[in-house]
């Protein structure tokens, strides 16, 4: 078996050694920026969820309050709390003109 022997000038095992250095530093360059990447992406993942639960439960209680104001205006519900405190109501077979 024969072992290849590098029989080159300084300035070429030189320049050997400068490519080597340089496509390590830009596969070391290439491999933290995919990980940075990905970790802003996990980060801006997080904070679109949080977003969205956010928005849940901004319509869950806006919903809520639709259903009470709902409640609130229905003429029934109107008439119930009249009589609860004790007001006249307006007969419902007369028109009214108010000037």
């Amino acid at each position: 078996m024969k072992a290849h022997v590098l029989s080159g000038s300084p300035a070429q095992t030189g320049r050997l050694r400068m490519r080597t250095l340089f496509f390590a530093s830009m596969s070391l360059l290439l491999l933290f920026s995919v990980v940075y990447v990905r970790h802003l992406c996990i980060k801006t993942g997080y904070e679109i969820s949080s977003l969205s639960d956010n928005m849940e439960r901004s319509e869950i209680s806006y919903l809520s309050l639709l259903d009470k104001k709902s409640q609130e205006y229905d003429t029934e519900n109107l008439y119930k709390k009249a009589r609860e405190l004790g007001l006249s109501l307006p007969d419902v077979r007369r028109t009214f003109y108010v000037k």
